[in-house]
């Protein structure tokens, strides 16, 4: 029989925060490099929003390991030896093991971390002879932001349970449900303080649009590809199709949170120019985003999850 891993939802809220934070900081990076200089009120806010968010999933994920000291332990130990496994990188008690998901996504949050920080930083105390320095470290930070975002779908991808195993697209859906509801987020966030050009709104909210696009066509990829797969796998797409899982998902993730927010952007100018300016449509658009990503990756974690504890 399959064991199910011990995820409670704290790990969940992990995955949805993680991607957030990963997310807004790619963006903010996009911004920073290549928007306008009226975009900078936007690059600035999602470096904040990511440093924001990165200390509460690191607290997450010491408290599902239960003693702080688990995580320290992920990066370093006192007296390196052989039990750390073959293959590990090991240097004045470091170790990284390439081969460990946990080990790569705990030194990936790390990085993501230090860069997060330091784009805050920068951008907290905003200097014209600063902003090359913040631009560069945006596109190295990139790269570990985006690994944020998308690893936690590789991971569950690489778990020997039903309905995660069977498909390689979870970082990608993953990382799109991340994108959407970054950009989301940050066009609420921007909408409600005073003084943001509607231009740099306007782009957000055709930023959110595509990917949500871009999200209806990778989830169902996704559910096409797990379709093909195992016994049990059919069992688990069946809770969330059409068992218990079936009202929650199409009422709140595919109706909610991907085909009205889809009508309100079309019905307001998506894709070419917004008619009027941003108002409650967008503050409605973004939270049922939010809440729509959220269902989307809480309810592929939890059909696969009761098929392990039933089976």
């Amino acid at each position: 029989m399959t064991q199910p891993p011990e995820w409670p939802w704290l790990i969940e809220l992990y995955f949805f925060l993680g991607g957030i934070a990963g997310a807004s900081y790619v963006l903010a990076a996009v911004a920073d490099n290549f928007g306008s200089a009226e975009d900078r009120g936007m690059a600035r806010t999602g470096y904040l929003l990511a440093f924001a968010i990165a200390p509460v999933i690191t607290l997450i994920l010491i408290i599902d390991l239960g003693m702080p000291q688990r995580f320290l332990h992920m990066l370093w130990v006192p007296k390196p030896s052989t039990s750390i496994g073959e293959g590990a990188i090991t240097l004045l008690g470091f170790h990284f093991k390439p081969y460990s998901p946990m080990s790569v996504g705990a030194w990936g949050l790390l990085a993501f971390g230090a860069f997060a920080a330091t784009g805050a930083y920068l951008s907290w105390n905003e200097r014209p002879d600063r902003l090359p320095l913040r631009r560069t470290l945006g596109l190295f930070g990139g790269l570990f932001a985006f690994f944020l975002a998308a690893y936690t779908g590789q991971l569950i991808s690489s778990t020997a349970q039903p309905l995660w195993m069977d498909s390689r697209l979870g970082g990608a859906l993953f990382l799109v449900v991340a994108a959407t509801g970054a950009a989301a987020l940050l066009a609420l966030i921007l909408k409600l303080r005073e003084g943001t050009p509607a231009r740099t709104i306007a782009k957000l909210r055709r930023t959110y649009t595509w990917c949500l696009i871009l999200q209806a066509v990778v989830l169902a990829a996704y559910l096409l590809n797990v379709s093909g797969g195992s016994p049990k796998t059919a069992r688990a797409l069946q809770l969330l199709l059409s068992g218990s899982y079936a009202i929650p998902f199409w009422g709140g993730a595919v109706i909610l949170g991907l085909a009205v927010p889809l009508i309100v952007e079309f019905r307001d100018g998506f894709p070419g120019g917004y008619r009027q300016p941003a108002g409650a449509t967008l503050t409605a658009a973004a939270i049922l985003i939010l809440l729509g990503g959220y269902l989307t990756k809480f309810l592929i974690f939890a059909a696969g999850q009761a098929l392990g504890l039933t089976a």
